[in-house]
């Protein structure tokens, strides 16, 4: 099966998985600003990763879009952000804010724990995160995922691991062994 991966990538996260996941399964990665309804057909899976920005997933409509006028036969989504692995509630909320029901059985996605970055961050997501951070470190009586949640936006942090990215690179192989017997 022939696979493309592409992303959208403001802070350079997605870019990296989207990258560490070609190279595992020998896909062709491009930036979705590149890319055309028409390239992709030339596809059998295409693969669409972005960032996690306030529960949505960047550009996730257009890349539908450019999957259903696409001749490809298969939709995978990944989503990278700082929301830890295990905070599994949070990213089925992610799930349920970016796919239909339907969607939700039929396009596999996986999330992958990244980081932060204040140093490539747009001003207004900068000033947001910083204002958010600052309320964090203020708030009493913090739960467990709050008190993880202040600490992992107080500063930069890249925790982007291949380890993250495994779940989605072994779906890939399997789904291209299944269709090569």
């Amino acid at each position: 099966m022939k696979t493309i991966i592409i992303y959208k990538s403001k802070t350079g996260f997605t870019k990296k998985y989207a990258e560490i996941v070609a190279d595992k399964v020998n896909a062709t990665v491009a930036d979705v600003k590149t890319i055309s309804e028409k390239s992709l057909s030339d596809y059998d899976v295409i693969v669409y990763g972005s960032g996690v920005h306030a529960g949505m997933i960047g550009g996730l409509s257009k890349a539908k879009e450019l999957f259903w006028n696409s001749k490809a036969k298969q939709f995978v989504v990944f989503a990278t952000g700082a929301t830890p692995n295990a905070a599994n509630d949070t990213i089925e909320e992610i799930w349920k804010n970016n796919f239909s029901a339907d969607e939700l059985t039929n396009i596999p996605h996986f999330y992958m724990q990244s980081g932060l970055c204040y140093e490539k961050m747009p001003f207004f997501d900068k000033t947001l995160m910083k204002t958010l951070s600052k309320i964090m470190k203020k708030k009493k009586n913090k739960n467990e995922n709050e008190e993880g949640f202040a600490k992992a936006i107080q500063s930069s942090y890249d925790i982007s691991s291949e380890e993250y990215a495994q779940p989605l690179i072994n779906y890939l192989v399997e789904e291209n062994r299944r269709n090569v017997e």
